[in-house]
C-alpha cells in the first residue's frame, strides 16, 4: 500500500475527498503531506515492531565526550530508539544515550535498534491499519473541526494498536521490560530515557 493509499483511507474515515498525490493543490493533500511523516514516525516509535528492528555493530568515536562512561558510539541517523545494548540478551551492558550516541564502558558496541522505515511495502498490515486510524485522528480537526470525530479516531487508533502490537508480539520474540530512548532522528519528541533491559 502506498503513502497516498494510506492517506486516502484516513481521509475516508473523516469524510474527506480522496487525493491522487501528496502534491495535489488541494487542502486534503496539503494536510496529508504535512502530517503523514511525523504521524508515521510516532506510530513506529510506539512499539518494537518486528519489521522495524535490526542489530547494529557501531564504530567507536575517536574523541568521546567526557562523562560517566568511557566510550561513545554514534548512532545512525535513522535510529528512532535503542532497544538493547550487549552481545546477546543474556549479557546486557550498562549504557545510556547522549547526543545521538550510546555511552558505555564496553570497548565494542552491538545493539538492537528501532529504525525509521519509510518504505510502505515493509509495513505489516496491522501496523498500516493503526497508522490509518492515527492519521485520521490528526486530520479530523483541521478538516472537519469536530473534536468528537477526533476522539473517536483516537479511540479507534488505540484499539487497532492493541491488536497490532499483540499480533506483532507473537512473531517469535521474547521481550523483557526495557527503557526506551527516542532520538527524534527527524522529529524531536523530547523524551529521553535509556538503559539496559530490567
Amino acid at each position: 500500500m502506498s503513502e497516498v493509499s494510506i492517506c486516502n483511507q484516513a481521509l475516508s474515515l473523516v469524510g474527506a475527498k480522496s487525493i491522487t498525490s501528496l502534491d495535489d493543490d488541494v487542502n486534503e493533500a496539503k494536510l496529508c503531506k504535512l502530517n503523514y511523516a511525523p504521524v508515521r514516525d510516532a506510530v513506529l516509535a510506539e512499539h518494537d515492531w518486528t519489521f522495524a528492528t535490526r542489530w547494529e555493530t557501531l564504530a567507536a568515536s575517536a574523541n568521546p565526550a567526557p562523562g560517566e562512561f568511557t566510550n561513545e558510539f554514534p548512532l545512525p541517523s535513522d535510529v528512532l530508539a535503542v532497544l538493547f545494548v550487549g552481545q546477546n540478551h543474556a549479557h546486557p551492558e550498562n549504557w545510556q544515550v547522549e547526543n545521538n550516541a550510546i555511552r558505555t564502558d564496553a570497548t565494542t558496541c552491538k545493539c538492537q535498534v528501532l529504525y525509521l522505515v519509510e518504505d510502505t511495502s515493509k509495513f505489516s498490515a496491522m501496523f498500516t491499519q493503526a497508522l490509518v486510524a492515527r492519521l485520521a485522528a490528526e486530520l479530523a480537526i483541521p478538516i472537519t473541526n469536530s473534536r468528537t470525530l477526533m476522539e473517536n479516531m483516537f479511540a479507534m487508533y488505540d484499539q487497532k494498536m492493541k491488536r497490532a502490537t499483540a499480533k506483532d508480539g507473537q512473531q517469535g520474540r521474547s521481550r523483557r521490560l526495557r527503557s526506551t530512548w527516542l532520538t527524534g532522528a527527524r522529529y524531536r519528541y523530547g523524551y529521553f530515557g535509556a538503559g539496559p533491559y530490567v
